[in-house]
């Protein structure tokens, strides 16, 4: 991979190097120049288009819309120089005709939704696009402020030729803001590309800037910046290796809540410079105040519902760890901690009561995981939780204590629930394509709040349940009340 990109990069400076040879160097007329300028162009842009194609074709998932994206930006920009090289062929110069800048706008319109496709989830893309939106308009805020107003003001009234400057701007936040968040896989292209928007942004700008004064003709500087620009994306295409098993770049999950408004701060600043001295905002720094101003509050809206959407999804999974630190995995019911917990409380001085406690330990369940195996053990066990709350009442506490062993906890008469609980032992389990039959041996004991603790209640009912199993299984012994 480090090979290939390498050559690559020979292969890209090579072009450069001839480029500057034949526009730069060599004595060719200006106007020939100017037509190879442009022409190398047509292919660096092509170059892009086939390379960044090649790359999508071996992606999956919304990475390969992502990339097909970029490379349609790429075709587009192509597309827009060949329309602009045939209409200034014969001048060296010559405005942007419609249909061109048609094609430069899909450029535009096409590298920022390639670059959120890149996102994983919905609102992490919009809040993406937002976060790029914001530093590409804090930043062109500056410039225009700056550099292109000045000149704009001096006499020039074409604004079309700053959008480019603009839209390089937005791109390459979001590049950044993805390599924040992307994977050591993909870090490298992305760094790559996000060094060729950084030229193409410089390219874009000098054009605008030269477009205003005069001062643009073809092989001209921002031609070289150009050509540079797109070798560079060229070179920074991704790989095989890079892309195998990768759907998207993030989920847009890093934290970068501050990172937007640092070039905001700069803009502000320099618009309260401009007003403490007394220099006029235009209608362009105006038009952009207002567009920050609405972005910065869609952005807090979106925050808004992505805390709204994880304060959801903590309470849930609050409510499930609750939920599990309470009950037992397999059947349901309530765990040790949570039986416990219970029964302390229902012991408690002033407690309505009294209370009694079922201990039910299983007969016979042993030779289930033997024969059958486990899977069929906890088949049992799923249906005998399921069968003692059905013969539990209503306000009863059923809970699993130990790995074959139950209680109920009730504060009714445990008399009728102890038949009604051997009563559902009567009918065989199902163990697959057999059936088992399992019996319970019960140990029934009671205590008043404020008496006995839970430790003395399951000791008494434990003794009582080792007696019904003494006494031929399947059968209820009762501990002697406790006053």
């Amino acid at each position: 991979m480090v090979q290939r990109r390498r050559a690559a990069g020979i292969a890209a400076i090579l072009f450069v190097a001839v480029y500057l040879l034949l526009v730069r160097v060599l004595p060719f007329p200006a106007l020939v120049a100017g037509r190879i300028s442009q022409s190398a162009l047509v292919v660096a842009g092509l170059t892009v288009t086939v390379v960044w194609a090649r790359a999508a074709r071996r992606a999956t998932g919304r990475m390969r819309v992502g990339l097909t994206l970029w490379s349609v930006a790429a075709l587009a920009w192509a597309g827009g120089e060949a329309i602009w090289v045939v209409q200034g062929w014969a001048t060296g110069l010559a405005p942007v005709v419609s249909i061109a800048n048609a094609c430069f706008a899909v450029t535009i319109v096409a590298t920022p939704l390639a670059s959120v496709l890149l996102v994983g989830r919905l609102s992490a893309s919009l809040r993406t696009l937002f976060d790029a939106l914001m530093i590409g308009t804090s930043l062109f805020f500056v410039v225009w402020a700056l550099i292109l107003g000045p000149a704009h003001r001096s006499g020039d009234t074409n604004l079309g030729t700053v959008i480019y400057a603009l839209a390089d701007v937005v791109v390459l936040s979001l590049v950044l803001l993805l390599l924040a968040d992307s994977g050591p896989a993909l870090r490298t292209p992305l760094e790559i590309s996000a060094i060729g928007i950084v030229v193409m942004f410089a390219a874009d700008s000098t054009y605008a800037y030269q477009t205003v004064a005069g001062t643009y003709r073809f092989g001209a500087l921002p031609d070289l910046l150009w050509l540079v620009a797109f070798g560079v994306i060229a070179v920074g295409a991704p790989h095989r290796s890079e892309l195998r098993g990768v759907t998207r770049v993030s989920d847009g999950g890093r934290p970068r809540a501050y990172l937007p408004y640092v070039p905001f701060l700069l803009a502000l600043v320099t618009g309260v410079a401009m007003q403490a001295t007394r220099q006029e905002m235009d209608r362009v720094l105006a038009m952009l105040s207002m567009t920050l101003t609405a972005l910065v509050v869609l952005r807090q809206m979106l925050i808004l519902g992505d805390n709204r959407r994880l304060t959801r999804q903590l309470s849930a999974l609050v409510d499930d760890l609750r939920y599990r630190a309470d009950h037992d995995a397999l059947t349901g019911l309530a765990n040790r901690s949570r039986f416990e917990e219970c029964a302390e409380q229902a012991l408690l001085p002033g407690a309505p009561g009294p209370v009694s406690l079922l201990l039910i330990d299983l007969d016979g369940f042993k030779p289930v995981n033997d024969t059958y195996g486990h899977h069929s053990g906890d088949r049992v066990l799923a249906e005998v939780a399921r069968r003692l709350t059905a013969a539990a009442g209503p306000g009863d506490l059923v809970a699993r204590v130990g790995g074959d062993e139950f209680a109920v906890l009730t504060v009714t008469d445990p008399g009728p629930v102890a038949d009604r609980v051997l009563a559902a032992f009567r009918a065989a389990f199902d163990v697959g394509d057999e059936t088992a039959v399992i019996g319970a041996s019960i140990g029934v004991t009671s205590a008043r709040p404020g008496g006995h603790g839970v430790g003395q209640l399951v000791r008494d009912a434990d003794a009582a349940m080792y007696e019904a199993k003494r006494g031929g299984r399947n059968n209820v012994v009762t501990a002697a009340r406790v006053a």
